[in-house]
């Protein structure tokens, strides 16, 4: 269970990673401030789900859950007057209905993930990943 988890959140985090380098090339590219944390989003799921793939799976799941929070969050104040950054997202787009929807998953699925670990530890059981 706990390697399904694992690689489920891993896959959502690259999805949204991915969706995010999407958004910067097609539409954000020019766009400052919004257009660098849309790149730098996208880095840091692709080297967060590499991690959780390996035997860092807390850490890279603590990680991958403050980067789809603070990426619903983002989206949040972006949909309202002001924006982020003074940014303002003009519709609820495909690819951030998308985005909102494996994010939410991510976090459900490495917050499971993170309840099965402390279980696990709690029991003195090592990980199935961790030699």
């Amino acid at each position: 269970m706990s390697d399904t988890l694992r690689y489920v959140g891993a896959a959502l985090t690259l999805f949204v990673g991915a969706i995010h380098l999407q958004q910067y090339l097609d539409v954000l590219r020019d766009v400052p401030t919004i257009g660098e944390l849309f790149l730098l989003n996208a880095a840091g799921a692709g080297v967060l789900a590499a991690l959780l793939v390996t035997r860092l799976q807390v850490p890279a799941a603590l990680g991958a859950i403050g980067l789809s929070l603070g990426s619903l969050v983002s989206i949040l104040i972006s949909r309202t007057e002001g924006g982020l950054s003074d940014y303002v997202e003009p519709t609820f787009r495909t690819p951030v209905a998308l985005a909102v929807i494996a994010e939410v998953a991510a976090v459900a699925v490495l917050a499971a993930l993170l309840v099965l670990e402390r279980r696990r530890a709690a029991q003195g059981r090592p990980s199935p990943g961790i030699a």
